[in-house]
């Protein structure tokens, strides 16, 4: 089989789609498969600029316009066309239907754009956008979805997709591992203020569905029990946002509270080792892979009970209500750290990168 892989548009720095496309396209070559990987490139928008304002609307031309008249000619050399993103669903009207595929991470703009959640406002020209994204998925052979949750909630959508849907969940795109060197790697990284005293991690980007500041109210909440009086919070992501930094000074805890961005692979498993706990206090995901990548690294995870996280998460995770700061903070303090490590760290065994791919090049292969 000659597999045709589509991934995302550089400018665009969607690191998590990115980090799974290249995890098929190493994953295929080993298994054997003769596999390529394509994307749109920066043709009318310059590769130094971030698209945004007038450069999104450039950066529209070159990702459905330019690319998709390449992209078609392209798939012809090939057995089967598998996108990995489904955000990309409308490159599906450029390719034949019955030889192509795409990968399903999440509804969620999708379900926003329709009125679905909550808190979530959506420009009539994004409606427009999260229709057509839809009708394109919708005309792939096969939908791979990276967990039931999400296979239930694209069903939920249109349930005349049912037969064509498929769950392979998502194994590591990284070698998260427990590092036990990770105190002399935060010292290199001047983050000696974490080396001994327990700390409180966050990882993700600062988009409103991840519900960063409800990490910040549960944490200051921990801070005030004694076990946790010299704690600190480390937000592997964007800076506090202003909403955040008004708690943290209501909190008095402007000390203790510190960020890294663009962390290196060195650091992120170093912070990930020698956490306390992983707050994840998401109200909307797909998957959650900062779930499975602190477990990898033994670190306890404490995740919202809503969506998928349950699924990934497992029995080795504690699940809490973001809402209710004095009930998560009390869950968090009156767990088992230990056991939480262990168990963490079998139910990781879950996600096989090989099994992974066996499974998407049956499901791909498959007439």
């Amino acid at each position: 089989m000659k597999l045709l892989l589509v991934g995302n548009y550089p400018a665009d720095d969607i690191k998590s789609m990115q980090a799974y496309a290249q995890m098929l396209l190493q994953g295929c070559r080993a298994a054997g498969v003769e596999v390529e990987l394509t994307a749109p490139k920066s043709v009318l928008l310059s590769r130094s600029k971030e698209p945004v304002g007038v450069s999104k609307w450039v950066a529209y031309v070159d990702k459905f316009i330019i690319f998709p008249l390449f992209l078609s000619r392209k798939a012809k050399r090939f057995d089967r066309t598998h996108i990995c993103d489904h955000s990309n669903g409308m490159y599906m009207f450029w390719l034949p239907p019955k030889t192509s595929s795409i990968t399903c991470h999440d509804v969620i703009a999708i379900r926003a754009a329709r009125g679905l959640i909550g808190g979530w406002r959506t420009s009539p020209f994004g409606k427009v956008f999260q229709a057509l994204i839809l009708r394109g998925m919708a005309r792939a052979q096969k939908i791979i979805c990276v967990s039931d949750f999400t296979r239930s909630d694209l069903i939920g959508l249109r349930p005349d997709l049912t037969e064509r849907t498929t769950v392979i969940r998502q194994a590591l795109h990284s070698k998260f591992e427990q590092d036990p060197s990770w105190r002399e790697i935060l010292k290199t990284y001047d983050l000696h203020m974490l080396q001994d005293k327990p700390y409180f991690l966050h990882v993700g980007s600062d988009h409103p569905r991840k519900n960063r500041a409800a990490v910040v109210q549960i944490f200051a909440e921990l801070s005030k029990l004694p076990e946790f009086s010299d704690a600190q919070l480390m937000f592997v992501g964007p800076p506090p946002n202003q909403e955040m930094n008004e708690i943290i000074g209501q909190a008095r805890l402007e000390s203790r509270v510190h960020a890294v961005q663009n962390a290196p692979m060195e650091l992120l498993n170093a912070l990930y080792s020698g956490s306390q706990g992983f707050i994840f206090t998401s109200r909307n995901e797909g998957f959650g892979w900062p779930i499975i990548e602190a477990q990898a690294c033994g670190c306890p995870v404490f995740a919202s009970s809503v969506g998928p996280m349950q699924e990934v998460g497992g029995s080795a995770a504690k699940y809490i209500d973001p809402d209710d700061v004095a009930a998560s903070a009390a869950t968090i303090a009156s767990a088992d750290f230990e056991g939480m490590r262990r168990a963490g760290l079998e139910n990781v065994g879950r996600y096989n990168i090989d099994r992974m791919i066996r499974e998407l090049i049956e499901t791909v292969e498959r007439d």
